[in-house]
């Protein structure tokens, strides 16, 4: 059908009307759909990220949603130096230029150490290798506490803060480990023989006065 032969006829009023309807949506809903999409993404729209590293959470949130951005808290890690739930990272860093709505992902200060499985370094008797397994998994170490009678440098066991712990116990890393060691055996044919340091200290006394 020709576009003549489909006008053709409709001279009505209201015809014409619902054609001035279809146009004229045909041309606003394009421009109002652009102008709505630029809107939503912000175009051309440019804001600086602060710097919240050391705030705390609620703090970090209220500075961002100042600025139209949102803070999310996507990861934790404990560290001694920093007040519990303070932020200790944050992505994307100070500085960048972003959009409103941009997320802020935040690292914040853990509330307590994490703690690690006590490995067993008494079955192995090495006082060398039971400090260098510690020592790897981060821990302080304090003097040894020796045990005389005991062979010299063998690992018996070890404490945290007065308590022995055992192999595979869970323990917090921020706490220092103290190694039992032997202080050497006592040679018990001295002993036996009841010779001592001050019967020699005599004897070359007596010397002396001769």
């Amino acid at each position: 059908m020709s576009i003549k032969a489909f006008f053709k006829g409709k001279t009505s009023k209201f015809f014409w009307v619902n054609v001035a309807l279809m146009v004229t949506l045909l041309i606003a809903v394009p421009v109002i759909a652009f102008y709505m999409l630029d809107s939503f993404t912000h175009h051309g729209e440019k804001i600086e990220v602060p710097s919240v590293i050391g705030k705390t959470v609620r703090e970090a949130s209220s500075m961002l949603k100042d600025r139209q951005l949102v803070a999310v808290v996507n990861d934790s890690t404990y560290n001694k130096y920093a007040m519990p739930g303070s932020v200790l990272d944050q992505t994307p860093r100070a500085g960048y230029e972003v959009k409103g709505g941009r997320v802020i992902y935040l690292t914040i200060a853990a509330h307590n150490a994490p703690l690690i499985k006590m490995p067993d370094v008494v079955s192995h008797g090495s006082l060398r290798e039971a400090e260098s397994t510690l020592k790897s998994l981060g821990l302080r170490l304090t003097p040894h506490e020796i045990v005389e009678g005991m062979p010299l440098d063998l690992v018996i066991g070890v404490k945290q803060r007065g308590k022995e712990i055992k192999a595979g116990d869970l323990i917090p890393r921020d706490r220092p480990v103290t190694i039992i060691v032997g202080g050497g055996e006592v040679d018990s044919t001295m002993v036996d023989s009841g010779y001592h340091d001050t019967d020699a200290d005599v004897e070359i006394d007596d010397n002396f006065g001769l």
